[in-house]
Formats: structure tokens, C-alpha cells, sequence
């Protein structure tokens, strides 16, 4: 939702009477890509925990219109890079320090409940990381991802991540079955005629180049094929996913092409999983923030749903936090959102992911939703975190088909 100009002015002004600072210690920033501009200004991602408050004016104009004022009263004024339209404002201080409590849970809307019931934290061995469910031979599986520093105790968040990789574990007694790749990230899998294929990044490559592994029982491997290398052009892939329409196969990519803010999701086809093609005019998130997209073909409908992270700022707090939601296409080019007031789910605030490592940290993110249909209902797989390594696995569950699911953000 836009916002005005006196909202945005009021709201800049009792943040710095909030910290009792002169307007030359307050920087202003302008930018179409708030996760990255606040992530260079070291907000976010960083140890300082500089306090900030964001913005979402109605275009350029004005938001260049009110960094003015405040460049008139003192404050230090950045505009950083733009993308079409989409602009954000935020304010921030380097003398402030931002509060460690938790933000306050958010409301449904009046006439909207979310359908996921049963929240709660997963009950596995699995160590914090995306998760693909699939089903092979007739038995359950998770592909999980896995960052080194949970491994080593009380490493610090990002160590030894030349060590990240994906294991392959049974879900009905909690058995690790294999690690396929060490050094591979952002994995996925994709069972088709007995044979599973898992898709990852390979960090040993610089990040851009997305791999696909094959095998018939889950502990040999065939040696990795390249599906894209973007060294030459440098992109760098994060996740992936897979679904069948019924005369192809479509494979959903996440990229940081600096074109767009980052990420953005592409997609290519296949007749055999292992040779791609990308799909002309085919993107998602091309003027916003997206990240941990999952991919589902619904033949009864015709289309693609694709489930996506979503920045957005808190409306208290005015800070970044990240919903999932839910997006559908006919054609992969031209998409319709669910409407702005029912995401697929929201944050809990007053959740700690990892209380024994990290108890200041509380959850400001749900991420990277994927789901398993069973008997009348599905379980929603998902991570709760804060977007920065520190994160735990859970689920949740709606009760009916995957298809119902997808329809009751649509009613």
C-alpha cells in the first residue's frame, strides 16, 4: 500500500525525535530496490543494528519531492539506484541502535482467515534449511538444504559455507539416506519415472551455474550436468522448482539480474529434465523483491501457481519484514496475484528460531513454502527466520486438496 506525503514526513520526523538527534545525523535514501539499498547502507545483514523506518511513497516524484525537505533541514540525502516505478524512502541514523524485542503479531484482515491450521515447529532431526518433499517409490522423502554453521556449534552465521550442501532424508523414521553434493545450495528435487532429479547451485562455480543430478535409488548419483552457466553474464542462481503441465516440463529459477531488484524468478522448459530452454518474456518479480518460489501446475485450472516470498514493511514497526503469497499465470508472462489482504502467511513476531544460539533473534520472516499432499489434506513445509542464516523448520496444514488451497486465496 502507497503512502502520503504527510504520513512519510510525520513518520521520518518522530523518528528522529524519537533518538533526540540533529537532522545532520539522519541519512535519507531513495531506491527501488529497498532490500538491497538497506543491506549496502549496512541496515540490514550487518552487526551494527542501526535503527531505521521505511516508506512506501506513491512514485518518484514525491519521494525525491520529500528527501528535499529533509535535505533542507540538514539530513544527508542518497538516492540510490531505481527500477521503473516501485520506490521506497527510508530514513536511518549510524547513532541509534535498534530495539531487540519482539514487533507485534499482525491482524488478519476482518473478513479473511487464513486456511493453514496446526502451525508449529517440525519435528525432525533435519537441521534448519529449504526443504523439497517428494515421493519415491512410493515412500516419502525430504531433499533438505543444509548451511555448514548449524552443523558446527556456535559457529558463526555464514562460516565454512564452502560446506553447505543437501541431504535426502526419509520421512517416516527420520533416516538420513544420503548427501548427494557438497559445496551445492538453493536444492531441489523432481521425481518422474522412478528416477529423482535435484536441481542445485554450485557455490564452486561462483554461484552461476545451476546443476541437475540424476539417480534411480537415492544414494548413487550420476555426475552433475549443467543445465545454465551465467558466469559470462554474471547472474548468480538461488532456488529453483519443477512442475509438469501435462506436455512439458517447467523449471522456475531465481536469479539476481541486476536489471530488476533482487531476486527475480525465470522460467525454461524441457522435454527430458536434463536439456533447458529458456522461455521468452517468462519472469516473475520484475519490480519487487521475490525469493524461494515454488512452482505447481493445476490441470484442472489451466494454471501455474506459484508460491513466492513478498517483502513488505511493517506497519508499526516500519521496518522490512517478509510474508509468503501466492501468484497464478496462464502463460508464466502475465500473472495475478492473490489479493493484498490474504498471503499464504505471515510472520510470527513472538517466535525465537533458534533460542539456545541466538535468543535476541525473533522470527520477521516466513520463507520458502513447499507442500506434500496426502490423504484429505496438505502439510505446508516452510522456514521462519529472519533472512540471515538464523532460522528453524515448520509446518502447517490445510485440510482438503492442493488445488482447494490455491482457490481459497482467490474467492
Amino acid at each position: 500500500m502507497k503512502e502520503s506525503r504527510d504520513f512519510i514526513v510525520s513518520g521520518i520526523k518522530s523518528f528522529q525525535a524519537k533518538w533526540q538527534l540533529a537532522w545532520p545525523d539522519i541519512t535519507v535514501v531513495t531506491a527501488g530496490d529497498i532490500l538491497a539499498s538497506l543491506s549496502q547502507h549496512q541496515l540490514l545483514y550487518s552487526t551494527f543494528n542501526w535503527d531505521y523506518v521505511v516508506y512506501r511513497p506513491d512514485d518518484l516524484t514525491l519521494a525525491q519531492a520529500i528527501a528535499a525537505e529533509f535535505a533542507a533541514l540538514g539530513a544527508e540525502v542518497i538516492h540510490d539506484q531505481q527500477f521503473g516505478g516501485r520506490v521506497w524512502i527510508a530514513a536511518f541514523s549510524r547513532k541509534t541502535t535498534a530495539s531487540q524485542e519482539p514487533w507485534p503479531n499482525l491482524p488478519e484482515a476482518p473478513d479473511w482467515r487464513c486456511p493453514l491450521v496446526n502451525r508449529r515447529i517440525l519435528n525432525s532431526a533435519a537441521l534448519p534449511g529449504e526443504f523439497t518433499p517428494f515421493r519415491f517409490k512410493g515412500v516419502d522423502y525430504r531433499l533438505e538444504n543444509v548451511l555448514a554453521h548449524y552443523v558446527i556449534p556456535y559457529a558463526a552465521v555464514g562460516a565454512r559455507s564452502h560446506e553447505n550442501h543437501f541431504r535426502i532424508r526419509r520421512e517416516s523414521d527420520d533416516r538420513l539416506v544420503s548427501i548427494p553434493l557438497l559445496n551445492h545450495y538453493f536444492a531441489s528435487a523432481y521425481v518422474w519415472q522412478d528416477r529423482c532429479y535435484c536441481f542445485s547451485m554450485n557455490q564452486g562455480a561462483g554461484r552461476s551455474r545451476l546443476e541437475v543430478i540424476v539417480s534411480d535409488d537415492l544414494i548413487t548419483w550420476e555426475a552433475p550436468r549443467c543445465v545454465f552457466d551465467f558466469t559470462d553474464i554474471g547472474e548468480h542462481f538461488c532456488n529453483t522448482s519443477v512442475t509438469y503441465d501435462g506436455k512439458r516440463f517447467v523449471l522456475l529459477f531465481e536469479t539476481d539480474d541486476p536489471a530488476y531488484p533482487i531476486y527475480t524468478f525465470k522460467f525454461a522448459e524441457s522435454d527430458d529434465l536434463l536439456h533447458w530452454r529458456q522461455i521468452p518474456g517468462a519472469i516473475y518479480g520484475w519490480d519487487k523483491y521475490v525469493g524461494g518460489g515454488t512452482l505447481h501446475w493445476i490441470k484442472e485450472d489451466g494454471l501455474y501457481y506459484l508460491s513466492t516470498l513478498d517483502l513488505f514493511i511493517h506497519p508499526t514497526e516500519r521496518k522490512i519484514s517478509y510474508r509468503f503469497i501466492l501468484s497464478r499465470s496462464k502463460d508464466l508472462i502475465h500473472w495475478e496475484d492473490a489479493p493484498e489482504d490474504r498471503p499464504l502467511l505471515l510472520p510470527d513476531y513472538n517466535h525465537r528460531p533458534d533460542p539456545v544460539r541466538f535468543p535476541e533473534v525473533f522470527e520477521i520472516s516466513v520463507s520458502d513454502m513447499e507442500y506434500r499432499e496426502l490423504d484429505g489434506f496438505v502439510r505446508a513445509y516452510y522456514i521462519g527466520g529472519n533472512q540471515w542464516g538464523i532460522c528453524d523448520n515448520q509446518v502447517a496444514e490445510y485440510h482438503g486438496s492442493l488445488r482447494d488451497f490455491f482457490h481459497e486465496f482467490y474467492r
